[in-house]
């Protein structure tokens, strides 16, 4: 598999991955929305974390890159951090997963349907191994479900799982979206 986009623009933002000068932009902007975040992201539970754990973990995002194993990026305006998102490699060999947070001040703005449209048709445009992008979210996060319905996924699985974060019901959708022939 060839290596994931290193910066993409998608309007004002750009989405890009982690570099270690990013690691106070990125404590500010988590600590900032960790109420927000805290029913939906199993990993808030790890929060705050300093700047010296913040650049330990991009270290780790960066090894993954160089590893072509999975692709964690920011989303930000000019220097600050208002989002996160990724293409990972989990399930089939055949398909990449989109995930997406964006800080409690941007949210309603179309940032995550944007980056997820863009991220879409970059997997598509890069790997022409990948025939399936998903986007998998709880039941209960019914606004990370609006981006998937928006972009044109389709909505093929609904299942248990168990939840991982407080605010998930344990109910699963899985959305994709199929590369078109």
């Amino acid at each position: 598999m060839s290596v994931a986009p290193i910066a993409q623009h998608v309007g004002e933002y750009i989405v890009r991955k982690y570099e270690r000068s990013d690691a106070e932009a990125l404590v500010i902007a988590v600590t900032e929305s960790c109420e927000h975040l805290r029913p939906w992201m199993p990993w808030i539970k790890f929060e705050p974390q300093s700047v010296v754990q913040r650049e330990e973990l991009i270290k780790t995002w960066k090894n993954a890159w160089e590893d072509r194993t999975d692709f964690v990026m920011g989303i930000f305006l000019g220097d600050r951090v208002v989002g996160g998102t990724g293409l990972h490699l989990r399930g089939s060999a055949n398909e990449v997963e989109i995930g997406y947070w964006v800080h409690e001040n941007y949210i309603g703005q179309g940032i995550a349907s944007r980056v997820a449209q863009a991220l879409t048709t970059e997997a598509f445009r890069l790997w022409r191994e990948i025939d399936t992008v998903v986007i998998v979210h709880d039941e209960a996060n019914t606004a990370s479900g609006k981006v998937p319905a928006r972009l044109g996924f389709e909505h093929v699985f609904t299942g248990q799982r168990e939840p991982e974060a407080p605010g998930e019901s344990g109910v699963m959708y899985r959305w994709e979206k199929k590369r078109a022939n």
